[in-house]
């Protein structure tokens, strides 16, 4: 009987170890949704390489040197930018393990850095590809870790906003299919046979695919219970302290909320409407602001001020044009809660009351709160005049920046331990601006450029001792619009421009048109929104709107343009041609590259196709060399075109190790001569025996090899070929 590793070894051990890393893949997917990791397709991808490597069963020393190479690339990748190939980010990465490692040793576990934990997460995926190939192609063991792949993706589709009801099928399917190939796979390896079907890995995949999802059918199809226990993950949620009334279940639902203490995680969308306004323009819809960063979310600290004037001292007319006009608003019937205070556009010109009760407007939040009494009041409907501002850019780029103390006090506060990189960023994006506009206007715009991603879902809350604003900078690069407007608020501020934080609502949608002029809008919750408003001291606060995707409501004019200025020789026009062309061009080479994946979002990485291209290649170098046909084919025309007689023994030992690979392993104990005579019965040959007694007589018996390769060469050609066959 011939014992050791059959024909279809390398598409079984493919099949088993493939089918792990999809297992595997269950526990990466999720951690986008549960936690703040980002960049996920190169966590994935590195785990393929690292898979990859491990089933090569390459040396140690280059195992270890390859799967440490590629950790190193995806830290570059997920933290730095620039060349590879340079000292700069690995000393800087070298730098950052060594402040870890004392950190850990002094217990400070919680105080690791983001690329540390992420350099220990790449390390930890590296192991699991060991253990997997281990498990499945060595062992034939996968339930254990079956198992708790199934624990753990029913505790995180129950405990949090992941919906894993696609994940859990998954995971049943390819779970199932690879415990019952491991399984079959053992037991034909215990009986020890012989040999099997050429096709027998995908009729057995085939047979066990058709047994689970007709089971799966029968058991959607069949009739079901009524639960018969209370469901017990109210109860758990409450014991653990995760059950509240802010939090509830499932997913926050976007809208307009009173407590701004902790940004940050994701949002579902909801139209339910808030409010219908009637208004001859388009606008957003203040609620009030705040002036406290703490480096997770907004507070308010200033101290109630009533503001009895409409406009704080005299506007420069040549800067700012105020058209008064009228909106109305009424609360709509499906809204789910209520509102002390207006909703209003620009500057509140109505003032004391408003449809008979008393209106009080802070001079620093801005918020207009009712009032009876004492009592706080909620409005169904109100009608106000407001201010409506037009800007004059060139007025804005000419005004001083002598604020006022409280105003510069109470809107340039920042966290002390906000990270230093936060204000090197605002001073790198305004270093070629002379004034408050252009240096407001830089980083408006570069928050609302392709860096960075609008999202609302998977939204990222930033951990303990982590800044929200540091966070959605240099990490994740993505959010809605709490993200940008923060961002900006907190880069001004390390500028020591004055800056405020607004909430409120967008314009909403248009759906009718009133006989005065006025058009109807219906205001959503879907619309909550917030923006930045920057203080310019011969004007006020001008809004700015940083979030990408997004284009502010209110109007900026831009200087007139003298024609004496551009008058233009033929040269320098053909010369600006030019450089338009290139700027499109330009343009045209990011669009494109956003287009296919560039984005930080996307499933696209630097250096990607130089990655895809050496793994494509390896694997069709592994494919050859482990296709025993192409390795006997090899062989074969190594030896054929020698004449010389000392041939014969390497031609003899290549032979043996030939044997061996491709499945018939000398056996413990076993000599030459009986291995031989097995070799022969089982193709049905003679050649191995005369080899081998020519082998013995020159190795042992001293004889020269004078014609010895020149007699057995017809004999280890044709014995070659019956391997081969």
């Amino acid at each position: 009987m011939i014992t050791g590793k059959k024909q279809l070894e390398i598409g079984r051990d493919i099949l088993l170890y493939g089918l792990s890393f999809l297992l595997l893949l269950e526990w990466l997917l999720p951690l986008p949704h549960i936690t703040d990791t980002g960049f996920i397709h190169i966590f994935v991808l590195l785990t393929a390489v690292f898979f990859f490597v491990t089933f090569l069963q390459l040396p140690v020393v280059i195992s270890l040197l390859i799967k440490t190479i590629s950790i190193g690339y995806g830290v570059y990748l997920v933290f730095f930018g620039g060349p590879f190939f340079s000292l700069e980010w690995v000393s800087y990465f070298l730098m950052d393990v060594r402040e870890n490692v004392n950190v850990m040793i002094n217990g400070e576990w919680y105080a690791l850095s983001d690329m540390f934990r992420s350099f220990l997460f790449l390390i930890l995926l590296a192991i699991m590809s060991y253990l997997l190939f281990y498990w499945t192609v060595h062992a034939r063991r996968i339930l254990f870790f079956l198992i708790f792949t199934v624990i753990y993706v029913a505790i995180i589709d129950t405990f949090t906003v992941y919906d894993a009801t696609i994940a859990i099928i998954r995971t049943f399917v390819i779970g199932f299919l690879l415990l019952g190939l491991v399984t079959i796979y053992r037991m034909i390896e215990t009986e020890k046979v012989a040999s099997a079907p050429k096709f027998l890995p995908a009729r057995l995949a085939m047979l066990l695919v058709v047994m689970i999802v007709t089971g799966g059918i029968f058991g959607f199809l069949s009739p079901k219970l009524d639960p018969q226990w209370d469901d017990p993950v109210p109860f758990v949620r409450a014991a653990v302290g995760i059950d509240g009334a802010e939090g509830g279940e499932g997913p926050q639902r976007i809208g307009y909320g009173d407590n701004d203490e902790e940004l940050g995680g994701g949002f579902v969308d909801d139209n339910t409407p808030v409010f219908y306004a009637a208004a001859t323009r388009s606008h957003y819809w203040r609620g009030e602001t705040k002036d406290f960063y703490t480096g997770r979310g907004w507070e308010t600290t200033t101290p109630p001020l009533e503001s009895t004037s409409p406009f704080d001292g005299e506007l420069d007319a040549n800067t700012v044009e105020i058209e008064e006009l009228e909106a109305e608003v009424a609360i709509a019937e499906e809204a789910n809660r209520g509102y002390n205070h207006l909703f209003y556009p620009g500057e509140l010109i109505t003032r004391s009351s408003i449809m008979d009760v008393t209106l009080f407007l802070d001079a620093y939040t801005e918020k207009a709160r009712t009032f009876i009494g004492n009592n706080p009041v909620e409005l169904s409907h109100y009608r106000y005049e407001y201010g409506f501002p037009t800007y004059h850019i060139e007025g804005l780029r000419s005004s001083s920046e002598n604020d006022p103390t409280d105003i510069f006090d109470y809107y340039t506060q920042l966290p002390n331990d906000l990270p230093d990189r936060v204000g090197e960023l605002a001073e790198e994006l305004v270093a070629e601006e002379d004034n408050r506009y252009d240096r407001a206007k830089a980083i408006e715009n570069y928050l609302s450029g392709p860096t960075f991603r609008y999202e609302t879902e998977d939204v990222a809350v930033p951990g303990e001792g982590e800044d929200y604003v540091d966070q959605f900078l240099f990490e994740t690069l993505r959010g809605y619009c709490d993200n940008f407007s923060t961002s900006m608020v907190v880069l001004l501020r390390s500028l020591d421009i004055p800056a405020r934080w607004v909430k409120g609502f967008t314009q909403g949608e248009q759906i009718n048109s009133l006989e005065d002029g006025r058009d109807v809008y219906q205001v959503t919750n879907g619309n909550a929104h917030s923006w930045v408003e920057v203080y310019f001291p011969e004007v006020g606060w001008v809004p700015f709107e940083p979030t990408s995707g997004f284009t502010s409501a209110y109007e900026f004019i831009e200087p007139d343009e003298d024609p004496n200025d551009h008058v233009e020789t033929e040269e320098e026009q053909a010369e600006e041609d030019v450089d338009v062309e290139d700027v499109f061009a330009n343009s045209e080479d990011e669009e494109e590259q956003l287009e296919t994946g560039m984005a930080s979002g996307s499933w696209t990485i630097r250096g990607g196709s130089w990655l895809l291209g050496i793994l494509f290649v390896g694997s069709v170098l592994f494919l050859l060399f482990k296709n025993k046909k192409v390795v006997t084919f090899y062989t074969l025309q190594r030896f054929r075109r020698k004449q010389d007689e000392k041939t014969f023994i390497p031609a003899y030992e290549r032979l043996l190790w030939l044997l061996e690979y491709v499945g018939y392993r000398r056996m413990d104990g076993e000599t030459l001569r009986e291995y031989a005579e097995r070799i022969d019965q089982h193709f049905e040959s003679k050649e191995m025996r005369l080899l081998t007694a020519e082998y013995e007589r020159v190795m042992y018996g001293g004889k020269p090899q004078d014609n010895s390769w020149t007699v057995q060469k017809p004999n280890w050609e044709a014995f070659t070929r019956k391997i081969q066959s």
